[in-house]
């Protein structure tokens, strides 16, 4: 019974420790399911503020692209004005008169003094000959200045010519500006662009890390959940050789005080023999003939 009782006290204390090993196991993965979940939990956050932040930036895209569209529209809208303006400014000028200015006459002198210049670059003169051709070149040229500097004065003031060329002005100031506007939107949207394809790609990884969490939190949280099922089996097992344990200690207790009474029995029969033969007993006798109720 005692060699029984040992083999299951070491048994028990093999199982206490693999009860102790479950728990220490199951909180040591449950404490790293919680640390994954916390890290999964901060990217997915994450995760939503730079899907959010991506499609406000696409949504002022798409805005600009509107906006761009629409300028572009409006700015070959005014080119194509400033294209009819300047063809009636061609033709006004063309088709006005301005007193004391001969149109023939002035292309005549222009002719001219195309022949001469080209008489005085190609062919070889005597000095006092290419001084001549110098010299009414030289007038020429100046008469021809004159005379489109006196039109050109007259045409300013004509107000037809002086009406188209506001207009011409305004025209061609809006269409720059716009190409200037469209210009500084388009650089935007390229930058844009860019931004939106690097925070995406950023996103798209800041994902999959968020993924690979969660596929670690789950892995330890199934680890955990097997840990606490083994302890649960293991803590079961420990109760139930504990019971058997208590129920052996009961049985090797009594046998153990069985065993002690017979043996004070045994003893104190001897005993009261020798005292009703008139032998002397001591203390200690007399003691154990009256426990084993001899007297």
């Amino acid at each position: 019974m005692s060699d029984l009782l040992d083999e299951f006290e070491q048994k028990r204390e093999i199982i206490r420790k693999i009860v102790e090993e479950h728990i220490r196991k199951r909180d040591d993965a449950s404490s790293e399911s919680h640390r994954f979940a916390e890290e999964r939990d901060i990217l997915n956050n994450k995760v939503r503020e730079m899907r959010d932040e991506a499609k406000r930036k696409i949504a002022e895209k798409n805005e600009l692209i509107d906006k761009v569209q629409k300028l572009r529209a409006e700015k070959e809208e005014h080119y194509k004005n400033l294209s009819e303006l300047r063809k009636q400014y061609r033709k006004v000028r063309e088709e006005t008169n301005v007193e004391g200015f001969d149109k023939r006459s002035l292309r005549d002198r222009e002719k001219e003094l195309q022949r001469l210049e080209i008489r005085q670059q190609t062919t070889l003169l005597e000095k006092n000959e290419e001084k001549k051709v110098v010299s009414e070149i030289r007038k020429l040229s100046k008469e021809i200045k004159l005379a489109k500097s006196m039109r050109e004065k007259e045409l300013e003031s004509n107000d037809s010519i002086k009406d188209l060329t506001q207009k011409i002005n305004f025209e061609r100031k809006t269409g720059e500006a716009m190409k200037e506007e469209i210009d500084a939107i388009s650089s935007r949207i390229t930058a844009l662009s860019e931004d939106i394809n690097k925070s995406l790609q950023e996103l798209d990884e800041t994902r999959k890390k968020a993924d690979e969490f969660h596929e670690q939190f789950v892995k330890f949280s199934q680890e955990s959940t097997k840990e606490h099922e083994a302890f649960i089996q293991a803590k079961t097992e420990l109760r139930d050789l504990e019971k058997v344990l208590s129920s052996l200690k009961t049985k090797t207790r009594a046998i153990k005080k069985k065993e002690k009474e017979g043996e004070l029995q045994k003893k104190a029969t001897t005993l009261f023999d020798k005292f009703k033969n008139g032998e002397q007993l001591t203390t200690e006798d007399l003691l154990t003939l009256q426990k084993a109720g001899f007297l």
